[in-house]
């Protein structure tokens, strides 16, 4: 909401938001109280900025209580925002939630949400069948649908929103696929600020500071970027008047975002969750983690990646460092490796098969490919883990408990999964058996001999 409260500021205008969950927590529940006012407050070591929003005008949830309440709350939900005022729906979704496979960007057809949807579209569980039934509402009325923002962490998010819910459409109201396509506007866009969970500490904390308590107390870091694809078509806020980025093209600085800034947190919190690190900072804190990520960066990665207007590379990785050590937002490694199957392809395994087709270093790259296995090597076994969710989970069980729980068996079978894993995973010439010594060190409990092997090798 920062660029938004920014352009209100700069441009006042009929542009109230109402915020919508699918999901818990009940959005509705947190504001009414406080009649839809929140704190933003961005922290970094000993300094806050606090900021109280007021462009939120109401909140909405559905209901997953049970099946007619969520029938009666997905309907309520769906009539708000095909209400004509309606201009813009902005979403941030995890991965997981556009119901795709990650290692092709392809809409899972069998998603259990999404076989739901085809059968009950008025009524829909995912997000795709959402999109489509607002679209397909607005459309019936005829009236023009609202432009659709992604913005989230899903590499061309608008591009793949858009896929996702043609693919749906096929089998929904296929006599409306044209007109989706041609007039439905999807924007993609890059968005990098770090927002952990908030924790019952910050809102302690906060309440202790201001006298007052906030239930919906947002907590992030005070970096921030905002780029948006270019549509003339499309009516925004004045957010390009207050630093929000709008070009033709988003995926060059959305690439060089996903590998430098995700790619080094992806792996350094699995890295540290591995080693019983609960926050990232303390990862950080690490010598030799903070060495091997910005390394890892630095010489198998940016070599790879495009130059972008005001990203001086050696730079961007610094400060991409000191945001993840960054010990006032309490950003936790388990929250960071949550659903790491969804993204481990873009941030991790994609620079390591651009790096192998140049000739060019991957040994790092292979050394976090193999933690994440033996990761899910460890969920695998564990059956009263509560922590990490991820989708991919059952899949590592089913395949643990097939592999009597030797890792090289179980790292073979994980790797044959397509909807995770690209078909070159298993052509590139000695990876496999890399992946599998690296593991097997990482189980005896040499990680940080790997990396140390590494950093020796790397640093001269």
């Amino acid at each position: 909401m920062d660029f938004h409260e920014d352009a209100l500021e700069h441009q006042f205008g009929a542009w109230g938001v109402i915020g919508i969950n699918l999901r818990a927590p009940d959005i509705g529940a947190v504001l009414a109280p406080q009649e839809g006012l929140y704190c933003r407050q961005l922290r970094f070591g000993d300094e806050h900025q606090t900021r109280l929003i007021g462009g939120l005008l109401g909140g909405m949830s559905v209901s997953h209580l049970n099946e007619p309440m969520r029938r009666q709350s997905v309907r309520k939900t769906l009539e708000a925002v095909v209400a004509p005022e309606i201009r813009i729906v902005s979403m941030t979704v995890t991965e997981k939630g556009y119901c795709h496979a990650p290692s092709t960007g392809v809409l899972q057809e069998g998603h259990h949400d999404i076989l739901h949807d085809i059968e009950h579209p008025r009524y829909p569980l995912s997000v795709p069948g959402f999109v489509l039934e607002v679209i397909q509402m607005r459309l019936d009325l005829s009236q023009v649908p609202p432009t659709f923002i992604s913005c989230d962490n899903v590499p061309a998010n608008g591009k793949t929103l858009k896929n996702c819910v043609l693919k749906l459409a096929e089998q929904v109201c296929p006599d409306l696929v044209p007109r989706i396509a041609n007039e439905v506007i999807f924007l993609s866009t890059m968005v990098d600020r770090i927002v952990p969970a908030t924790r019952e500490q910050d809102m302690s904390e906060f309440q202790s500071w201001a006298g007052v308590s906030d239930a919906a107390l947002v907590v992030g870091e005070p970096y921030r970027m905002w780029v948006i694809e270019d549509d003339k078509r499309a009516q925004l806020p004045a957010w390009h008047e207050v630093g929000a980025l709008i070009t033709n093209n988003v995926h060059d600085y959305e690439l060089v975002k996903m590998r430098a800034v995700n790619g080094m947190q992806t792996a350094l919190a699995h890295l540290g969750h591995l080693s019983n690190f609960k926050y990232m900072s303390d990862v950080l804190d690490n010598e030799t983690l903070r060495e091997f990520g910005r390394t890892l960066i630095m010489k198998e990665v940016l070599p790879n990646l495009p130059q972008v207007n005001g990203l001086e590379p050696e730079d961007y990785v610094n400060e991409t460092v000191n945001r993840l050590a960054n010990t006032a937002i309490g950003h936790r490694t388990a929250q960071i490796s949550t659903d790491g199957s969804q993204k481990i392809r873009h941030r991790l395994l994609d620079p390591l098969y651009d790096a192998f087709k140049v000739g060019m270093p991957r040994d790092g790259l292979t050394i976090v490919v193999a933690a994440w296995l033996m990761h899910m090597f460890k969920l695998g076994g564990d059956a009263d883990q509560k922590e990490i969710s991820d989708p991919f989970l059952s899949v590592a069980i089913k395949v643990r408990g097939e592999s009597e729980n030797n890792l090289s068996y179980f790292i073979d079978e994980l790797l044959k999964e397509r909807t995770v894993f690209p078909q070159w995973v298993n052509e590139v010439p000695n990876l496999v058996g890399e992946f599998k010594a690296i593991a097997a060190q990482i189980q005896d409990q040499q990680m940080d001999k790997v990396l140390r092997e590494y950093l020796s090798a790397h640093q001269r």
